[in-house]
């Protein structure tokens, strides 16, 4: 149904409503029949769904498995279930942390949803109330003014002077003007208000057509839930690192079956000692000290003005190549400001200017902005006047010493507004509108002081002067004015006109964003402006802050249209600036980006946006401007709404990589270098660690470190660095090579003391002193992995406070096993001096060949 084409009454008659509005039970049995007037977004899980999603990872499987594996073997041997019950209270930690942070982000977010929850003038019963706009129906007259947002999507039945505000739903930040009159076009929406929009100017009656999922809001929000949910990049290298891991348990169970047999063990003992070493090969720790990090991550995050909804999320921001920003509001303040001021023949700072002009009445009489406290209401454009004078004139003591006594209302085929005030006995139109307007209307101009007559060669001067301001897109408004007789007579007060001058303005960009493109392209990452202004606009503010170099590198909608889907995937990376574009437009562009193998991360406010911000890799939406719908699809959610604070998270993202990557160099160093020992202890018929001492070295030993890596800070060139393809393996050349030889260094200074102390003493001194030296080499080892290629040289040792803090409490630790009576419980035997420093020196030599190692890893591996 084409709801502008309609009368008044034909609209009552369909909608089944009247002038008076509906009555209470009609209300009542609308909510009942159709549901309240909200948006249908993605079905929210429930918290036990939400919980029980924490256990789909395959290393959490293969941690359940071991658990259940240690159990029967624990049942088998008669032998304490310790082992499987600190497991499942390992899963149980990750998936309880896990759940927790995702909660925390939906509460935060929702302490940001302000757009729907709004409150709307409605006449019912021929009165008018103030009622929640959950509680709209269709059929409802409502009533708007400046300032209101409106609830549902409406048909205009008086308005006067309207204008709103459409940004969020079609991405254009200037305000469209809506008129009542009956419209014939059927692409024309002027007579049309949609839900989720602005009304900044003036005030109207509408009739509400359609609510809730059946709005445009809300039929974006309904063909969001058909998107597909990809796998983030650290989910796909978890998935990897427990592949790895199942291969690694594979080739364990597999070597020990051929070694039995060639040595004659028994069948069921084969299978016992092969299930005991792969559950050791096992990081039993490690999916908790993930989830802590990347929870340790979004807090940082949210510090710095992002909320990360997802988890996973917040490895993926640092492997951004793109990112795909709107204009208004991100990259500029979303608020017009005037840049330059034409008055008496020149462009001139507004503080040049003498005080007392017809220019600045103009600008504050004919301006129908106010202030409540320190918020201004009213259209932007006519605020931006306001604001550039009130530090240099009285602003309300002009408007209370020259009252309005009448006014021409603007209207959209004028382009002008016009109002008329009183001065004492003096009576003074004020005209401002569009140059071409108010120019055509003018017969003198006001210069040097004077009322001179304007000349043609004058007006010419005007028209190319203009022509350039709008050239630096800048929005001009042209002024006029003239003196009334008290007796005037209203038929043609706009003519003859005296021109005063020109203000011209621009949505200025934000103060930090020029620097911020600056360090995406120092970090390899492509901006992109993707706006629905028009091409000046977006060229001029893209030039500004250094996103656009060339202005072949800006295009339309209009020719993006012209483009089947394979042209654009072969040319969107060509592009920084997309203006005039639709929603359709930008999901195009995103899913192009996508196919070039790029992960892009999609800035937006608007329910147009939505669609977009779930494709893409990072869907980043707006706290503050931000619809409903837009945050409820987005990954990470901007408090600030600053491009600035989408490329601080990259950088925290680059970070919480780097400090994950080291962790698991640093777990499986560990645990690889136990399934060496165990299995060469296992071939020459000999047990080197008894099953408690390695898994108090995973759980606890391993942990504490681990956990403590997480804060280390990021390396000073990590924007410089090289961006990660999304097709690189995890398990580069160099990571395998530190984690073999770390392994490999470890092995061998572990066997070479227990040998020495198995000659020189007995069989409990060597476990003892191996076991030592295996613990004392984890705890150091972390130093070794608090940068994988600088040495510890190159970086502060006391940076990482929280690191030094849990090495001196490991160290108590193992003082306290060491020297009372919970040995026993460990099986270790009482070491003197000699020992303890044979152990210590093998530890200091192993650190230092691994730090010497790094240089050398660095050139000849690739990472």
């Amino acid at each position: 149904m084409n709801y502008s084409e309609l009368t008044k009454e034909q609209l009552y008659k369909l909608l089944e409503t009247r002038e008076e509005g509906l009555k209470t039970k009609e209300v009542e049995e609308r909510i009942s029949k159709y549901g309240q007037n909200v948006l249908s977004t993605e079905k929210q899980k429930s918290n036990l769904a939400m919980f029980f999603s924490e256990f789909k990872d395959l290393m959490i499987i293969i941690l359940i498995a071991s658990s259940i594996i240690s159990f029967i073997l624990s049942y088998i041997n008669k032998e304490s279930y310790i082992d499987s019950i600190i497991i499942i209270a390992i899963v149980l930690l990750n998936a309880i942390l896990g759940f927790l942070q995702e909660k925390k982000a939906d509460k935060a977010i929702d302490s940001l949803k302000k757009i729907q929850k709004t409150k709307v003038k409605v006449r019912r019963n021929n009165k008018i109330y103030v009622i929640d706009s959950d509680y709209i129906v269709k059929g409802d007259i409502i009533l708007l003014e400046a300032g209101d947002i409106v609830c549902a999507d409406a048909r205009i039945i008086k308005s006067t002077a309207l204008k709103i505000d459409e940004s969020s739903l079609t991405g254009e930040s200037f305000p469209v003007e809506k008129t009542e009159e009956i419209i014939k076009n059927n692409n024309d929406n002027t007579n049309i208000i949609f839900s989720g929009t602005n009304v900044v100017y003036g005030k109207c009656e509408a009739i509400v057509y359609e609510t809730g999922k059946n709005t445009q809001f809300g039929k974006i929000a309904e063909s969001l839930n058909e998107s597909e949910i990809e796998t983030t990049p650290l989910q796909k290298r978890i998935n990897e690192i427990s592949k790895f891991l199942s291969f690694l348990i594979s080739i364990i169970i597999l070597c020990m079956l051929v070694l039995g047999i060639i040595k004659g063990i028994k069948l069921k003992e084969i299978i016992m000692l092969s299930i005991s070493l792969a559950v050791a090969a096992i990081p039993e720790g490690l999916p908790a000290i993930i989830t802590i990090i990347l929870s340790i991550g979004m807090t940082e995050l949210a510090k710095k003005k992002a909320i990360v909804r997802k988890l996973s999320s917040v490895e993926t921001l640092g492997s951004t190549e793109v990112i795909c920003s709107d204009k208004t509001g991100t990259i500029t303040k979303n608020q017009m400001v005037v840049r330059e001021i034409y008055f008496d023949g020149k462009i001139q700072n507004v503080s040049e200017i003498d005080q007392n002009n017809a220019l600045f009445k103009g600008m504050i009489l004919n301006n129908d902005s106010s202030k409540n406290e320190s918020e201004y209401i009213g259209d932007s454009t006519e605020i931006a006047l306001i604001k550039c004078l009130e530090e240099i004139v009285n602003v309300e003591e002009i408007k209370k010493n020259q009252k309005r006594i009448d006014e021409i209302p603007f209207d959209s085929e004028r382009k002008m507004m016009s109002t008329i005030n009183k001065d004492n006995d003096k009576i003074n139109i004020y005209t401002k509108g569009s140059f071409d307007s108010v120019i055509e209307r003018c017969k003198y101009i006001f210069e040097n002081n004077r009322v001179l007559k304007l000349t043609k060669k004058k007006k010419d001067e005007l028209i190319k002067i203009e022509n350039e301001e709008s050239n630096k897109a800048y929005r001009v408004l042209a002024f006029a004015y003239k003196s009334l007789e008290k007796d005037y007579i209203s038929n043609d007060l706009e003519s003859d006109l005296i021109f005063v001058g020109m203000t011209c303005m621009i949505d200025p960009p934000r103060d930090d964003i020029k620097e911020s493109i600056e360090l995406c392209k120092m970090a390899g990452i492509k901006p992109i402006m993707i706006t629905g202004d028009s091409l000046c606009t977006a060229k001029a503010i893209a030039r500004e802050i250094g996103i656009l170099e060339d202005d072949s590198a800006a295009i339309v909608g209009t020719e993006l249209d012209k483009l089947n889907f394979d042209d654009l995937k072969e040319k969107v990376l060509d592009y920084s600036v997309y203006a005039r574009v639709s929603p359709i437009n930008k999901l195009d562009i995103v899913k192009a980006i996508k196919e070039n193998q790029k992960l892009v991360a999609m800035t937006g406010d608007g329910v147009n946006d939505a669609p977009a911000l779930k494709s893409a890799d990072i869907g980043v939406g707006m706290g503050i401007t931000g619809t409903e719908v837009s945050k409820n699809v987005s990954d990470i959610v901007l408090s600030d709404d600053s491009f600035s604070s989408i490329v601080t998270a990259i950088g925290e993202g680059r970070r919480i990589f780097d400090n994950i990557r080291n962790v698991l160099v640093y777990l499986l160093t560990g645990n690889i270098t136990e399934v060496l020992i165990v299995f060469i202890g296992m071939l020459f018929g000999i047990e080197i660690f008894f099953p408690i001492q390695l898994l108090y070295i995973n759980l606890i030993t391993d942990s504490i470190p681990a956990i403590s890596l997480a804060f280390e800070k990021e390396e000073k060139n990590i924007m410089k660095r090289k961006i990660r393809n999304l097709n690189d393996t995890f398990f580069t050349p160099f990571l395998i090579s530190k984690i073999c030889i770390s392994s490999i260094l470890k092995t061998i200074s572990i066997m070479l003391i227990y040998i020495i102390n198995l000659r020189l003493y007995d069989v409990n001194i060597a476990t003892t002193s191996a076991f030592l030296t295996l613990i004392l080499l984890e705890i150091i080892y972390s130093y070794n992995c608090r940068n994988l290629k600088q040495t510890i040289i190159n970086k502060n040792i006391f940076d990482n406070k929280v690191l030094n803090r849990s090495i001196l409490i490991s160290l108590i630790m193992q003082i306290i096993i060491f020297t009372t009576p919970i040995k026993q419980i460990f099986k270790i035997s009482s070491l003197n001096v000699e020992q303890v420093c044979s152990c210590i020196l093998v530890v200091i030599v192993i650190f230092i060949i691994n730090e010497l190692l790094k240089k050398i890893q660095t050139r000849i591996f690739k990472d």
